[in-house]
C-alpha cells in the first residue's frame, strides 16, 4: 500500500512557561487521522490592574484606548524594526 511520513511542530505556553511538541508519523497502508483544535482567549483583570497600575478593560487595551505603558516599549521598538511603522 501508500508509504506516507508527517512531521509537525508547535509550541505551547501556559503559566508553567513554553514547551516545544514535535511529532513524527510514518505509515504504510491505509491511514486516517483526525485533527481538533480549538482556542480561547481569557481576560485576566488583576494582572492588567497591577502592570497599569489601575482597573483596565480588556476590550480597552485591544482597540488601543488605553496608552502604551513605558514598560512595553522595547517591545514596540523591535516589532517596529521587523514589521516597520
Amino acid at each position: 500500500g501508500p508509504v506516507g511520513r508527517t512531521a509537525s511542530g508547535t509550541v505551547n505556553a501556559g503559566d508553567g512557561g513554553f514547551a516545544a511538541v514535535y511529532t513524527y508519523a510514518h505509515s504504510k497502508g491505509l491511514f486516517a487521522g483526525v485533527s481538533l483544535q480549538g482556542k480561547f482567549i481569557v481576560g485576566r483583570p488583576d494582572v492588567n490592574h497591577s502592570f497599569y497600575g489601575c482597573p483596565v478593560d480588556a476590550h480597552d487595551l485591544l482597540m488601543g484606548q488605553v496608552p502604551a505603558p513605558k514598560a512595553a516599549q522595547p517591545l514596540y521598538e523591535v516589532l517596529e524594526a521587523v514589521i516597520g511603522p
